[in-house]
Parts: structure tokens; C-alpha cells; sequence
């Protein structure tokens, strides 16, 4: 009875001592909140900024292009076998001397990566985007009568290259160089117009043209954070901009309209499309090249209340072409290296024939090293 009463009180104590090391004891002051904190916090987001931030995004979309091309073509007389222009006007688009348009919208798929690599002074940025289009005319009323069918396809590139000097803790200065590549492939098939000038009806069983425009850009922009949670960056922008454009060769007919309004042999017409009695028309090959350069108006701004949600948008306005350029985009990160972003674009026609309205919405990857 002793051995138990001595194994029991020698279990009590070892309980007794597990807990008295376990358990805090009374009268232990708590570290005193003195913002020492909220110091370390600031301190680890000062040192994240300076780190490298490595960001990789790939989406999918839709895109809406509305065009309005020039194409000259030349008719071969019956009467005297020669081959004449029936008109020459001065205009806009892909050539300055033509005599039929091909006023176009449509829509399609578009596909787009972008690789960002940044910290708090630096950001080196790529995008590619593939757009593929289905197009039909443009609403232009039923007189003159317009009708084929087209296909476009589109490959955008953009490198970018920011440098950040910070001025003060709420004022920074931006220098932006940035080329914008685009290449455009156009196909119109079963083409009939008429013309601009003369009452000719024009039929081609095939018309083919391509451009692409490059564009270098040179930004300063003044960023403000004085607002929790906001940046905003106002900044000028020069552009040197280079168009060219390439139409090829083909065949088809003119019809001439003595009543302004129809054929004169409307069956020619579809033989035409069957690649059959062609030869009184041709769309002339033509090389064009369109250069200039022009200053921006634009604004910048980036909104993120909470770690996980960022808001950008960018605003642009060519005082001298009256055009805007409108861009924006939302992400939401699930965790530190997961998220999705959507984004959408509106952009007037400049320099070429073309505007554009897309969206695109994607997985975004994000590591900090």
C-alpha cells in the first residue's frame, strides 16, 4: 500500500511540473503595441517592391474590327480593247488614288500572352496577341449595292521598357519607350462593288491585301500615390508611325450601270465568282506607305484596396487625329502566385483604317524573387 501511495504522489508530481512549464504564469506583461508592428509590415512592403516581380498571363477573347479600305482598280474598254482608270480621287486608307471601297466589320477569337518582369524602378514587359476575324459589309444602306465575303487575321506585338525615379515618397516620374507591331492578312471573296466615281459594277472572285504598322513611342509621366491605395499617372506621349499596305493583283469584270442602280448583265456576275469571263477589270497591285508622327494625351490609373485586387485602367486621347484609346483590366489573385484577369480594349482608327473592340479574360502567374 505504501509502494502505490509513493508510485501515485510521484505521478502527481511530474504532472504538476509538466504543467507549471507549460502553463504561462500570472503577472507576465504582454508586449506593449507601440507600432513596432505596423513598422515591420511597412518595412517587409518596402522590400517587396524592391524585389523582382515575374507575372506570366494567357487569355482568350473576343475582338470587333471595323475597316473601310481603298482598292484602285483599271477597266479594259470593249470598244477600243484599251485599258483605261475609269476615275482617280484623292483618298483615305490604303491608297490615295482609288475608285472602289470595301467598307468591313467583323468579329472572331482573339488569343493573348503577356511576360511582365518589374520591381519598383524597372519594367520590361512583352504582349502577343493572335486575332482571327470573320467580317461581312459594313451597314452602308442598299444603294450602292455592296456584297462579299471576308476573313481577316491579325498579330499584335508590344515590347515595353519603363524606367521609375522616385522623387519623393508620393511623387515619381516615369520614362516609357515602348514599339507596337501589327500585321494584317485581308481576304474579300465573291467581291461586288461599285464604284466611287463612275457607274461601274465591279466583280472579282478574289481579292487579297496585307499591311502592318509599326509604331515607336516615347512617354514621361508624373505618378502620384499621395491617395492610400491609388496610383495616378498623367503622361505626354510622341509617336513615329509607319503604315504600309500591300494589294495584289487579281481579275474580274465591269459591268457598267446605265441606270445607276443595276448591271448590265447581271448573270456576268456570278460567272465572275466561278473565275469565268474575267478580264475587263483589275485590281491594280499597289504598294502604299503612310508615315507620321504625333503627340498624346493619357492617363493612368491603378487602384488596389486590398492585396488581392487590382484595377487598372489607361486612357488615351491623339488630339490631332481625334482619335481615343481606351484600356482597362481587373485582377483577383486566389493566392500569392494564382489569379484571373480580365481586361477589354476600344480603340479608334489613327494612322490605318481600323477600329477595334476586344476583351480578353485569363489565368495570371506571379512570383516575387
Amino acid at each position: 500500500m505504501k509502494q502505490v501511495l509513493w508510485g501515485l504522489s510521484l505521478f502527481l508530481f511530474a504532472i504538476h511540473s509538466i504543467l507549471a512549464q507549460t502553463t504561462p504564469k500570472e503577472g507576465v506583461t504582454l508586449p506593449k503595441t507601440d507600432g513596432t508592428a505596423e513598422t515591420s509590415q511597412q518595412a517587409d512592403e518596402k522590400t517587396e517592391k524592391e524585389r523582382w516581380r515575374f507575372l506570366f498571363y494567357a487569355g482568350a477573347g473576343r475582338a470587333e474590327i471595323q475597316t473601310n479600305p481603298n482598292i484602285p482598280f483599271a477597266h479594259r474598254d470593249p470598244n477600243t480593247g484599251l485599258t483605261t482608270n475609269p476615275g482617280i480621287a484623292k483618298k483615305t486608307g490604303l491608297t490615295n488614288a482609288g475608285t472602289t471601297n470595301f467598307p468591313s466589320e467583323g468579329s472572331g477569337t482573339n488569343q493573348g500572352t503577356v511576360f511582365t518582369l518589374a520591381n519598383d524602378k524597372w519594367l520590361f514587359a512583352y504582349g502577343y496577341t493572335a486575332i482571327d476575324l470573320k467580317m461581312s459589309p459594313a451597314n452602308q444602306g442598299t444603294v450602292p449595292l455592296r456584297s462579299f465575303d471576308s476573313s481577316s487575321e491579325h498579330v499584335v506585338r508590344n515590347i515595353r521598357v519603363d524606367y521609375t525615379q522616385k522623387i519623393t515618397d508620393v511623387f515619381s516620374t516615369v520614362f516609357s519607350v515602348r514599339q507596337f507591331l501589327r500585321t494584317g492578312n485581308y481576304q474579300w471573296d465573291n467581291v461586288l462593288e461599285t464604284t466611287n466615281v463612275t457607274n461601274h459594277y465591279l466583280a472579282f472572285p478574289k481579292i487579297q491585301v496585307n499591311d502592318n504598322m509599326r509604331i515607336n513611342i516615347f512617354a514621361l509621366g508624373f505618378k502620384f500615390n499621395y491617395f492610400k491605395n491609388w496610383e495616378i499617372e498623367p503622361y505626354f506621349q510622341y509617336r513615329d508611325a509607319r503604315f504600309y499596305a500591300n494589294v495584289f493583283s487579281t481579275v474580274g469584270i465591269a459591268q457598267r450601270s446605265d441606270n445607276l442602280l443595276l448591271p448590265s448583265d447581271p448573270t456576268a456576275i456570278g460567272n465572275a465568282w466561278a473565275y469565268q469571263g474575267l478580264g475587263s477589270a483589275y485590281a491594280l497591285p499597289l504598294y502604299n506607305s503612310i508615315q507620321k508622327e504625333f503627340g498624346n494625351l493619357g492617363l493612368r490609373l491603378q487602384y488596389n484596396p486590398y492585396k488581392f485586387l487590382f484595377l487598372r485602367t489607361d486612357v488615351r486621347r491623339n488630339p490631332v487625329l481625334a482619335a481615343w484609346e481606351v484600356r482597362g483590366s481587373v485582377t483577383i489573385f486566389f493566392n500569392k502566385h494564382f489569379g484571373i484577369t480580365a481586361g477589354g480594349v476600344y480603340a479608334e482608327a489613327e494612322i490605318n483604317p481600323l477600329s477595334l473592340r476586344g476583351w480578353e479574360i485569363g489565368p495570371t502567374f506571379t512570383y516575387l524573387f
